[in-house]
């Protein structure tokens, strides 16, 4: 049976490099679309942290009622690679030995708005490993062929950065991680400050940490909102460090409050029958596209609500 099930929702920003490959492909339209080779490279595998990946499966999806743009979204599956113990049955004994367990999760990729909604699964890991391991999988081949680097943030839940702050009595450090300007939805007075920035300098994140011995950091809203409205459109992340219990200190970061949805998936098993498939043919599963298009459908809405907010 189909269910319900949670999606993070991430954003990519792209970053020019000024040193790098010699004649790089130019930027496709929309921009966004830098992704579709790196995820339609079926049978390449990608490491991060000594864990293997891959992405598999991935194709655009058709719409059959006009429900979303055409040739705007791919839906595949990030795998990770893991090993499981299995017994094979002997005379006598049951002989336990490794073999490869790949967990899929499904992941729809929005190459106009550059966001990417990927299935949640405690199995695969969590939300700041999924969003790692995602950027590790793209990075490479991105940066190879456009010269572009590639960041991946989660978007968040927006004013959850004013909710800690205004419910703790002590703020003893806050730290920004602003990505140069990259998406156009994001504050604008944010965007110019790191364009002029950007030109000055030449970087690729803007690092910002304030802090107090004492936890009387302050944090006026004018120029703080800026930022944060930034890092909510998903280019950047957030931390703010306050009183914990017991006289101690507790992090609050961004990756906590993260944007979710749930959509209607198919059932565990139709996943991963899909997912291996997909591993050992390089194509998409038979049978899947009125499923992903119907999903796609509510990503698009989902979408506009998030454009809304």
């Amino acid at each position: 049976m189909k269910g319900i099930k949670p999606f993070l929702v991430l954003r990519y920003s792209l970053i020019e490099n000024k040193q790098g490959a010699l004649v790089p492909t130019p930027l496709p339209k929309p921009k966004g679309a830098v992704v579709v080779a790196a995820l339609q490279d079926d049978g390449r595998e990608f490491v991060k942290n000594k864990v293997r990946y891959s992405f598999v499966g991935f194709s655009y999806v058709e719409p059959i009622a006009d429900e979303f743009p055409k040739g705007r979204f791919l839906v595949g599956k990030t795998a990770k690679h893991k090993l499981t113990k299995v017994g094979d049955k002997v005379p006598g004994d049951i002989v336990a030995h490794d073999a490869d367990d790949w967990v899929p999760v499904i992941t729809v990729v929005d190459t106009v708005g550059q966001y990417i909604f990927v299935q949640h699964d405690w199995r695969f890991g969590s939300d700041e490993q999924i969003a790692n391991a995602i950027q590790a999988g793209l990075r490479d081949p991105v940066i190879n062929e456009f010269n572009y680097s590639i960041f991946i943030e989660p978007k968040t839940v927006r004013g959850e950065f004013w909710n800690v702050v205004r419910s703790h009595r002590k703020i003893f450090e806050i730290e920004l991680e602003l990505i140069s300007p990259n998406i156009l939805e994001t504050n604008v007075k944010a965007r110019d400050a790191l364009r002029a920035m950007k030109e000055l300098f030449g970087q690729d994140e803007v690092k910002i940490s304030l802090s107090n011995e004492y936890g009387d950091l302050k944090v006026p809203a004018s120029p703080v909102e800026d930022y944060i409205d930034y890092v909510e459109g998903g280019e950047g992340k957030w931390s703010v460090t306050t009183e914990g219990d017991h006289n101690g200190r507790q992090v609050h970061k961004s990756i906590s409050a993260i944007v979710k949805i749930d959509l209607n998936v198919p059932s565990e098993d139709v996943v991963m029958q899909e997912g291996q498939l997909e591993l050992e043919t390089g194509q998409p599963a038979p049978g899947r596209s009125a499923n992903d298009a119907r999903m796609v459908a509510d990503v698009y809405s989902a979408i506009g609500e998030l454009l809304r907010r």
